[in-house]
């Protein structure tokens, strides 16, 4: 019995597929229409357009109501290594890209419940909430949304929240390197306020990231998550020891 044929939107989407990863159609040029599309294939615009579904889907290409579909910008993307705590900060300017600070909000409040328990302090404790934007090159990408003791917030400059990672600056406040680290990722959808501070639609897909990090006993000292755009990062895990 012969093989069956592949389907021609598997072929379209294949094709496009391939001269994307090649850089022959770069990040922001404008792909054919529809309709062009179906004419060089001689097919119908519903096999183009379920071609593009996909390619949309993975995030390849991005289709603007009004003016027509474009590559989409390549993710920026981090690569974490489970055998040191690096803050993303790092990680970016290991890749050449450098990092910047918008301050929404560092504010004395008193713990929630649960960021009581998380920091092991006293349910009527008081503590620092970092609430900033991070742009590379001037593009915004993420927020970050962390707590802190009021001890160790208390010992951080004001110039340092615009210009420092805040794993240097609670390492800075302690006096000595951090001790390691907890993650835990997940994804959601952006509510309104958060779509405002991202500078996407409502609803669109969010990278969360919880962090718990530990200082050199174990105990923890800052917690809260960081909120990527899902359509420019990703980040890869690199597991066991490398280089020895």
């Amino acid at each position: 019995m012969p093989a069956p044929a592949t389907p021609l939107y598997y072929r379209i989407q294949e094709m496009l597929r391939a001269q994307i990863v090649s850089g022959r159609l770069a990040p922001g040029a404008q792909l054919p229409s529809e309709t062009e599309l179906a004419e060089s294939f001689k097919t119908t615009r519903m096999t183009v357009r379920q071609a593009l579904a996909r390619l949309t889907f993975e995030g390849l290409i991005a289709r603007r109501i009004g003016l027509g579909t474009f590559v989409a910008a390549r993710p920026m993307e981090s690569a974490i290594d489970t055998q040191r705590v690096r803050s993303f900060e790092d990680q970016m300017e290991e890749r050449g890209h450098h990092v910047t600070f918008q301050l929404l909000g560092f504010d004395l409040e008193p713990a929630s419940t649960e960021v009581a328990r998380a920091l092991e302090l006293d349910a009527q404790a008081r503590i620092y909430r970092l609430r900033r934007l991070r742009l590379v090159e001037d593009a915004v990408i993420g927020l970050e949304d962390r707590a802190m003791s009021e001890h160790v917030g208390s010992a951080i400059p004001a110039a340092a929240l615009v210009s420092r990672s805040a794993v240097t600056m609670v390492e800075s406040a302690l006096g000595t390197p951090l001790g390691g680290m907890t993650v835990s990722v997940g994804a959601t959808a952006a509510h309104a306020q958060l779509a405002r501070d991202l500078g996407v639609r409502r609803g669109s897909p969010v990278l969360v990231r919880d962090h718990t990090f530990y200082d050199s006993h174990g105990h923890p000292v800052l917690v809260g998550c960081s909120l990527y755009r899902g359509d420019k990062y990703r980040f890869t895990y690199r597991f066991g020891r490398h280089g020895e």
